[in-house]
């Protein structure tokens, strides 16, 4: 009797306890390793200020951009030019030496400034009267400023004479006085300068090439032709 009370207890208990000790060693185990929250990122403020300076730089661009169309709109620049509106050759003597002995040109030039809105400045003049490639003649201007819608006429009373001219030359002038139609060349360059409002001042080269034919022996008159100068 004392055997069967002091002896091991129901299997069914041990199995309890171990199952309780059991199941929460296990249930330990199942948690796996505690994982630590990460913060939120904080932004670098080196990046925003690259931001904020793109922004800025972005912003600035267009409304500098807006700005340059509506002065655009505003003014509607246009670029001054010279103009040849008469040209008549005098007198040409020619000697059988092949020497350009007197030549006579009148020679007027126009210098325009079609802005509405502001007046233009011209400056270095420098022009040449040519023959065949042989310069027979150069006209200087001082600088001179024109008024918005205007022009300045230059007026060149051109006296040449001891031109020496080459083989070529020779035989060109001559086929040209027998012809009765003498070629001269009219080329150079001029500096203009205009504002354009407070905003900026413009400044370009404008240069001019052009052949007239002048009936000689004759009138001396020019053949009709739109001789203006460009700018790049």
């Amino acid at each position: 009797m004392r055997g069967e009370l002091t002896g091991e207890p129901p299997p069914h208990a041990g199995e309890e306890h171990g199952g309780g000790s059991g199941s929460g060693w296990h249930s330990r185990k199942r948690r796996g390793p505690w994982i630590r929250e990460r913060e939120p990122r904080r932004s670098s403020s080196l990046v925003w200020a690259l931001v904020i300076l793109c922004t800025l730089l972005a912003v600035g661009v267009i409304v500098a951009g807006a700005t340059v169309f509506a002065v655009y709109l505003l003014y509607k620049p246009k670029m001054p030019y010279l103009l040849v509106s008469d040209a008549r050759l005098e007198l040409l003597d020619y000697g059988q030496s092949g020497t350009i002995e007197n030549l006579q040109l009148a020679l007027t030039i126009l210098a325009e400034n079609t802005n509405s809105k502001t007046d233009a400045t011209f400056s270095g003049v420098s022009l040449a009267v040519g023959f065949h490639g042989a310069d027979v003649a150069f006209l200087r201007a001082g600088t001179f400023a024109v008024a918005r819608r205007s022009a300045v006429p230059l007026r060149y009373q051109v006296i040449s004479s001891g031109r020496q001219l080459s083989p070529d030359g020779m035989q060109y002038m001559d086929g040209a006085l027998k012809a009765g139609v003498v070629p001269l060349d009219l080329f150079g360059k001029a500096r203009t300068t205009w504002k354009v409002g407070i905003f900026a001042s413009l400044q370009f080269w404008t240069r001019i090439s052009c052949r007239f034919l002048f009936n000689y022996p004759g009138n001396g008159t020019a053949m009709p032709i739109d001789c203006r100068s460009k700018s790049p």
